[in-house]
Parts: C-alpha cells; sequence; structure tokens
C-alpha cells in the first residue's frame, strides 16, 4: 500500500517491536488527541543473565565474581486492543494532527524537534557495538582501583572473551544502554541515525529485531551540517554512564579502539561507518516507536 492510500484510508494495525508509550501520549496529548490511560498499559518485565569471567585490560585484570549478573533491556507487553489504541494514536498524529513528516525529502524542511515517520534498512553501528564492551567493563571497574595510565593500555586483542562478552557478542540480548542505529534507503539525502533509548521493547530485546527493513516514528534531536564542522561525539552511544572525566580522557583514543574492536570481531561493516564522532550531513532522530 502506498504512503499517499495509507495517509487517506489509515494506516493498518501496527505490530511494534519498540514504543516509548510515554513520549507518544505526551505528544498526542500535546495535539488535543484522544489517548488511553497509563494504567492500561502493562507493567514491564525485567530480564537477566549471569554469568562471570575476567577481563583482561594491559597491565591488570578485572574479575568477575561467578554469578555477576549482566541486566539486559527491561520489556513489556502490549494486549491486541492496546496495539490498536496506538495505532490509532498514530493515525491521528499523522492523519488528524497532521504532526509527523512521513518520508521526508530533500524538500521537506526539516527542524528540531519535528515528528517524522522514516522508512528504509536499519542496522547498528560501530559506536553501539564497541558500546556494549564499555558497558561491561565499566560494571567490572566498580570494584577494581583503576587508573587512567592502564586505561590507556587497553588492548581489545589481548581481551579473554569472559563469558560476559560471550553473552553481548555471540548473543542478540541488548544491554541497557542507548543504541544507535543507521537507516538507509530513504529519501533523504543526508544519512540518517535512530537514537533507541533502552527499556522500551515489547515482547524481546534483541539485536535482530531491530536491523532490516523497518519504520522509525520519532522526534529529530539532532541536524548535523556537511562540511569541516559537520561533527557529534558519539560518546553517549559509547560510554554511556561513564563518568564526565573518563568519558573525556576515553574519547581521545577510542576512535582506535573501536576500530580495532570492529577487526577483533571480524565485523563486515561500511567503512565510513560511526566510530568516535558522527560526520555531517545527518539527522539524529530519537526513536518513538519501531515497527
Amino acid at each position: 500500500m502506498s504512503e499517499v492510500t495509507e495517509t487517506l484510508l489509515g494506516m493498518a494495525l501496527r505490530s511494534p517491536i519498540y514504543l516509548d508509550t510515554e513520549t507518544l501520549l505526551s505528544q498526542a496529548e500535546y495535539y488535543d488527541i484522544d489517548v488511553p490511560r497509563q494504567a492500561e498499559i502493562t507493567e514491564k518485565t525485567v530480564q537477566k543473565r549471569t554469568g562471570g569471567g575476567k577481563a583482561g585490560m594491559g597491565g591488570f585484570a578485572l574479575e568477575g565474581s561467578k554469578g555477576t549478573d549482566v541486566e539486559f533491556q527491561s520489556t513489556y507487553t502490549l494486549a491486541p486492543k492496546q496495539k490498536a489504541t496506538f495505532s490509532k494514536v498514530i493515525d491521528a498524529l499523522i492523519n488528524e494532527a497532521g504532526a509527523v513528516k512521513v518520508d521526508p525529502d530533500s524538500e521537506t524542511p526539516l527542524c528540531r524537534d519535528d515528528l517524522v515517520q522514516i522508512e528504509g534498512t536499519t542496522r547498528i553501528t560501530a559506536a553501539s557495538l564497541a558500546g556494549k564492551m564499555f558497558y561491561i567493563l565499566r560494571r567490572l571497574m566498580d570494584n577494581v582501583a583503576v587508573d587512567l595510565d592502564s586505561l590507556r593500555d587497553l588492548d581489545v586483542n589481548t581481551l579473554p572473551l569472559a563469558e560476559q562478552f560471550q553473552q553481548v557478542y555471540l548473543r542478540n540480548e541488548l544491554l541497557p544502554i542507548p543504541i544507535l542505529l543507521e537507516l538507509t534507503g530513504s529519501n533523504l539525502p543526508q544519512k540518517v541515525y535512530i537514537n533507541v533509548p533502552p527499556d522500551h521493547f515489547l515482547g524481546e530485546a534483541s539485536a535482530n529485531r531491530i536491523e532490516g527493513e523497518l519504520r522509525v516514528l520519532g522526534s529529530i534531536s539532532r541536524l548535523i551540517p556537511g562540511g569541516n564542522d559537520g561533527y557529534l561525539s558519539a560518546e553517549q552511544w559509547l560510554l554511556h554512564d561513564w563518568e564526565h572525566m573518563m568519558r573525556r580522557f576515553l574519547m581521545t583514543q577510542v576512535d582506535d579502539q573501536v576500530r580495532e574492536l570492529v577487526s577483533h570481531f571480524n565485523l563486515d561493516l561500511p567503512a565510513e561507518d560511526v566510530h568516535a564522532h558522527i560526520a555531517g550531513p545527518a539527522i539524529i532522530v530519537d526513536a518513538i516507536g519501531i515497527y
């Protein structure tokens, strides 16, 4: 069904794999659209896995005790009636309120905070793959005294693949950190990146569910210009929850570490993938719904 036909007849019932209900309802209330009561949404359920092991970093090792939890993203479910309700809310935002720019192109004026729906092929960026490693290292460091010189010697190729690393890289579960996706095949001339905050997945939070041909409803959070000044640091995806000074230090060398990680795991990623920075021209869309 074409976008024009969908706009005239209303979109089909969606089966979202990711839905930030709070943000969606806030947008609906802003445009005076009837919304379901928050109490009708089922409670989120936390999923955890366990694993331990040792991760070496330069001249020392981080010892993870057996049974150390690797916490994955929280998920929740929606009853069929609730899925229909939220689909109607999205329809109303698009058709009645005219609040969403559907499949924008080079002629579409874009501003920060604009609501957009963009269709294309998504994949997880190298920055988010590396963010998994840094998240686990951060957890393991909680009970270890670490100096900056030790962090400077971080070498991915010398890391024993402890259970926690194997869980993250060999399985599909997603950690409770934001994910950066690249979306290709849209009608926009600039690159499109999707920021996916954690804990809004329906049913299962797994990497294979957010890679492929998908539609994304969200709000534009960044417009990155082209040229020499068109860059944005990727630290919020690389070093989520790290202390400010450690972020500043690690970002001076993280580009090489991400490239080393990609090589270590033989990841088949584009040569111009996101490592330490996002190069413009590009836009970043904060995901509200993915379906």
